[in-house]
């Protein structure tokens, strides 16, 4: 009976250290994407971390519901209690944000370790235009009255292609995965337009943060 007992005392304490033991780390960059939204956004970004298997350990994404200097001051102090962070991303809309501009500025001023980089992934108006860039091209602005959404005039836009659309949805990634391709070119043509359009109404980065990922484990 007391060797049965002790068994099942090694046998528990066994498990509990799993437990605790912190998620190992694959040998390629840890990053950091933080999200203006709280939930469409980390939604795509965590979809699409599980679908190039990409380890949990290495990508975190955190979704913050704030504007974008908010956001980008929260990236900035989760690096510095976190150091081992070789990239962050901040990934926000322009919208009406006031703080928009700030924010760019913000990202651009901002010197980390040697070695370790942070990158603004602004889309104008908002991210529902990456989502829209895979079933159509487009560079005509969008725009909505004073007071009025203009990421509401994208939806609307997007909501043709994919009826039902919710900006909460966990699925967007794997409902438009088969057009990624597809949305990089448009993405990259669109930024190419913009070079001498003087707007950058519509546009994202969301595409270079995209491409990335999906290589990431080649690096």
């Amino acid at each position: 009976m007391g060797t049965d007992n002790l068994f099942h005392k090694r046998k528990k304490r066994k498990a509990k250290s799993l437990r605790r033991r912190p998620p190992s780390i694959t040998p390629y960059d840890v990053v950091l994407i933080a999200c203006e939204g709280k939930e469409t956004e980390p939604n795509y970004f965590t979809e699409l971390k599980q679908a190039f298997r990409l380890n949990n350990a290495n990508i975190r994404v955190y979704g913050r519901g704030v504007d974008p200097l908010n956001l980008v001051n929260f990236a900035i102090q989760t690096y510095r209690k976190e150091p081992d962070f070789n990239r962050i991303y901040c990934v926000f809309d322009q919208d009406r944000h006031k703080t928009y501009s700030d924010a760019l500025e913000k990202i651009r001023r901002t010197r980390l370790k040697v070695g370790d980089r942070i990158f603004a992934v602004p889309s104008v108006p908002c991210f529902e235009f990456w989502i829209l860039l895979h079933f159509t091209y487009t560079t005509r602005p969008f725009d909505a009255p004073a007071g009025g959404s203009i990421c509401q005039q994208v939806i609307r836009r997007l909501e043709k292609y994919l009826p039902g659309y919710q900006k909460n949805d966990r699925r967007i990634f794997g409902q438009t995965q088969c057009y990624l391709d597809i949305a990089i070119t448009r993405a990259r043509q669109v930024k190419r337009f913009h070079e001498t359009s003087g707007t950058d109404n519509p546009s994202t980065e969301i595409h270079h943060l995209v491409e990335y990922l999906r290589g990431l484990k080649k690096r």
